[in-house]
C-alpha cells in the first residue's frame, strides 16, 4: 500500500497545477504555469514534450502528450516519473461550485522510478528541506479548501512500469502493471485494483480502503484486501496505515504453493500439495510481526502456531510455538539415502546438500506433537526445542518417544563454515523389536534396554557425512527373546526349525572412525549358550566384516563353538561357517602336519562329536568326511540365520 501512496503523490503533483487553472487559462499556457508551480513546490522540473490541450467533449479536462518529472539531484538513473500521455477529466458543475472534482485520470505507459540511497534518503521526498510531508499535505488541503476541496473519483493506469532501487537492500523491477482507483465520495471508501506480473502469470490485488484521504495522510484506516494468483487467495481484513503498520485477520488458501511462488517471481516453496493459513497478524512500525491464534496446513498436517518476528537484526529473529496432533513428514524423505548421484550405481547419495536454510532466520522454536511419521520410523509424543543462531541449529530433546522408549539429549546442525552434524542421545526403555523393525525390517527379536550414542560428522553430501562419522555408543538389553528359532537347543545338539530363544542379556559397545564402526564385545547370554561377536561395519562403504561365535557353556569354558563369518556388502553379504576356528588352532595344525592316520582319527572324533550336537553326517560319493562336516554345519547355520532374519 505504501507504493500506492507514493504513486498517487507523484500523480497529484503532476496533475494539481493543470486542473486548478483549467477554467481560467488556454491550453498553451497551462503547461508552463503547471511546471512553474511544481518547480516551486518540489524544486524539480516538470516537462511536457508535446502539446497540452483542453478537452471539452465527452470529458471536460486536459490532454497531454509525453510528460516527465525529474528525479532527485543525487540520482543519475533518469526521470522519477514519465508517461507517454495523460488525460485528466473534471466535473464542470463542481467547478462552478468551487470544488475541483477530478472524474478521471488516465495514464498511458507510465514509468515510475523509486530510489533509496544507502543513507535512507528517498527520491519521493518531494518537498524542500524544512517542509515535512505532513505540512505539505496540510498546505495542499488548505489550498483545496479555498476552492471548496479536491476530489479524485477515478484513476486508471495502463502498461505501467515500477522500478525500486535500494542501494542498501533489495531492488525490483515490475513491468506491465495495470491499476485502477475508484473513489466517488471523498468521505467514503475507495476501491483499488492492481494487476502485477512479476512473472508470466498475473497477480491480482483488490483492496477497499474506508478512509483513503486519512490513509494517505498517515492515519489508520480499515482495510480489506485480497491477493489472487495461480488459483491461490490471500485475504486481509483489519486496519492499516502507511507507516507501514497493520493489524487484522489473514487467511490464505493455496492449492499449489510452488505455482503461487512462481507467480510472485520467487523460488519454489518446496511444499507438495495444498497449503492453508489463518491467523491474527500485527505488523508494527518498527518492523515487528506478531501472530496469534494461527493455524497452518501443509503436507497433510494441520498445526497451531503463535510467533513473534523481529526484523531489526542481520536476519529475522523468530520466536515461535508450533503444536499438532499426529503429524507426518514422510513426504520430506525424497528418494532415500541409498539412491542419488553415485558413481558406482549404489551407495549413499553424492548429491550436494543445500543447508542454506539454516541461515534464513535466528530464534527459538518449540515443536509439540502427539506423533511424527518420518517415513522410515514413527516418533511418539514429541516435545523439542530448536535454537537457531547464525546458521547453527541446536535441537534439544525435551520429550521424545522413540522405539517405545524415551530419548534425551541434543542434535546440532552447523553450516557456518561447511555443513557438520552431531548428536548426543540416550534412549531408555528402548524396545529392541521396534528398533530392528523400523531400521532393518527384523521383527523376531525383542527385549527392553538402554542405548547411548555420540556422533559427529561433516560434509556437503550424505556420502561425505557417512564416510566421516566418528564417535562411540553402546546398548544394553535385559532379558528378551528371539522368535522362530531355539539357539539354545540347536547348539546343544537338538536341532529344530521352530521355537523361541530366551536370552538373559544382550550388550555391545562400539567406536566410529572415518565412517567405520568397530565392535569387539558383543555378548548374547543364553541359559546354556553364550554368543560373542567382533568385527567392523563400514557405514560409509556399506560393508560388513563380522565374526559371530556361539559357544556351549561349561565349567571349563571350552565348549563347542562354531564361529560364523559375515562379510561383504550390505546388499549381498556372505555367511561362512569357520570350521577351522571351531576345531581350534592346535587341531588345525595337526590336520596339516600329522600323518594320514592321525588326521583320519581326528576327523572321525570330530565327526562323532559334531553328530552328537547336530545330527548324523552323511558322506556323499566322492565327498570327504571333512567336506561333509563342513557342508552339514554350513547348511544348518544358514537355515537358522535365515529363520532368525525373517527369511524363508
Amino acid at each position: 500500500m505504501r507504493l500506492i501512496r507514493i504513486l498517487l503523490m507523484v500523480v497529484v503533483v503532476v496533475v494539481l497545477g493543470l486542473v486548478a487553472l483549467l477554467v481560467l487559462l488556454p491550453g498553451e499556457k497551462i503547461a508552463k504555469i503547471a511546471a512553474d508551480q511544481v518547480r516551486s513546490q518540489t524544486g524539480r522540473e516538470l516537462v511536457f514534450e508535446g502539446d497540452v490541450g483542453i478537452s471539452w467533449y465527452p470529458i471536460l479536462g486536459v490532454k497531454t502528450g509525453p510528460v516527465r518529472f525529474a528525479n532527485a539531484e543525487w540520482s543519475d538513473n533518469g526521470p522519477m516519473f514519465r508517461a507517454e500521455s495523460a488525460q485528466i477529466g473534471v466535473d464542470a458543475m463542481s467547478l462552478i461550485g468551487g470544488t475541483i472534482r477530478i472524474t478521471q485520470i488516465d495514464l498511458n505507459a507510465p514509468d515510475v522510478l523509486l530510489e533509496v540511497q544507502a543513507d535512507g534518503t528517498a527520491n519521493w521526498d518531494l518537498f524542500p528541506e524544512g517542509a515535512e510531508a505532513g505540512e505539505a499535505t496540510t498546505a495542499t488541503t488548505e489550498a483545496g479548501g479555498a476552492m471548496g476541496g479536491l476530489v479524485l473519483e477515478s484513476l486508471a493506469v495502463r502498461d505501467a512500469r515500477l522500478r525500486y532501487l535500494d542501494q542498501g537492500g533489495e531492488s525490483f523491477d515490475i513491468k506491465d502493471v495495470d491499476a485502477t482507483l475508484v473513489w466517488p465520495d471523498r468521505a467514503g471508501p475507495a476501491e483499488v485494483d492492481l494487476t502485477l506480473r512479476p512473472a508470466e502469470e498475473a497477480v491480482e490485488i483488490a483492496a477497499v480502503i474506508d478512509n483513503l484521504e486519512g490513509f494517505l495522510g498517515g492515519e489508520i484506516s480499515t482495510l480489506r484486501a485480497n491477493v489472487a494468483a495461480a488459483g491461490a487467495s490471500v485475504a486481509f481484513d483489519g486496519r492499516a496505515g502507511m507507516d507501514p503498520q497493520a493489524a487484522g485477520r489473514v487467511e490464505a488458501d493455496v492449492p499449489n504453493p510452488n505455482a503461487f511462488m512462481a507467480a510472485l517471481g520467487l523460488g519454489e516453496a518446496g511444499i507438495a500439495g495444498k497449503a492453508a493459513f489463518a491467523g491474527n497478524v500485527t505488523y508494527t512500525k518498527d518492523g515487528k510481526i506478531a501472530l496469534r491464534e494461527g493455524t497452518a496446513t501443509a503436507l497433510g498436517n494441520t498445526v497451531s502456531v503463535e510467533a513473534d518476528v523481529s526484523m531489526d537484526g542481520p536476519r529475522p529473529r523468530v520466536n515461535a510455538r508450533i503444536a499438532g496432533g499426529a503429524m507426518t513428514l514422510a513426504a520430506l524423505q525424497g528418494g532415500g539415502g541409498g539412491g542419488g548421484d553415485t558413481s558406482s550405481g549404489g551407495g549413499w547419495s553424492k548429491a550436494p546438500i543445500d543447508a542454506s536454510g539454516l541461515g534464513i532466520i535466528d530464534g527459538d522454536i518449540s515443536l509439540a506433537a502427539e506423533s511424527i511419521d518420518l517415513g522410515d520410523m514413527v516418533l511418539g509424543r514429541t516435545r523439542v526445542g530448536i535454537a537457531i543462531d547464525n546458521s547453527r541449529a541446536v535441537v534439544s530433546l525435551r520429550e521424545l518417544h522413540m522405539f517405545d522408549g524415551v530419548a534425551s539429549g541434543q542434535m546440532v546442525a552447523n553450516n557456518r563454515s561447511g555443513l557438520s552434524v552431531s548428536s548426543d542421545i540416550t534412549v531408555t526403555g528402548l524396545e529392541l523389536k521396534t528398533l530392528l523393525t523400523d531400521m532393518a525390517g527384523i521383527d523376531r527379536m525383542s527385549g527392553v534396554g538402554t542405548m547411548k550414542s555420540q556422533i559427529l560428522a561433516s560434509g556437503n553430501s550424505v556420502h561425505a557425512i557417512m564416510n566421516s562419522l566418528s564417535g562411540s555408543g553402546s546398548f544394553d538389553i535385559g532379558q528378551g527373546k528371539i522368535s522362530g528359532i531355539d539357539l539354545d537347543r540347536l547348539l546343544r545338539g537338538q536341532p529344530g526349525a521352530s521355537g523361541t530363544t530366551v536370552f538373559d542379556s544382550l550388550s555391545a559397545s562400539w567406536t566410529l572412525t572415518s565412517g567405520v564402526m568397530t565392535n569387539n564385545d558383543l555378548l548374547l547370554d543364553l541359559p546354556h549358550v553364550i554368543a560373542k561377536g567382533a568385527g567392523t561395519i563400514g557405514i560409509g562403504a556399506r560393508t560388513i566384516n563380522y565374526l559371530f561365535t556361539p559357544q556351549i557353556k561349561n565349567e571349563a569354558e571350552d565348549g563347542l563353538a562354531v564361529p560364523v563369518e559375515i562379510k561383504g556388502s550390505w546388499d549381498n553379504p556372505k555367511i561362512i561357517p569357520r570350521l577351522d576356528k571351531a576345531f581350534g588352532r592346535d587341531i588345525e595344525v595337526d590336520l596339516e602336519e600329522k600323518k594320514d592316520e592321525v588326521r583320519e582319527e581326528l576327523k572321525s572324533k570330530a565327526k562323532a562329536k559334531l553328530e552328537e550336537k547336530i545330527g548324523t553326517i552323511d558322506t556323499q560319493e566322492g565327498q570327504s568326511t571333512e567336506d561333509a562336516i563342513k557342508q552339514k554345519v554350513e547348511d544348518e547355520v544358514k537355515d537358522k540365520l535365515k529363520s532368525l532374519l525373517g527369511g524363508d
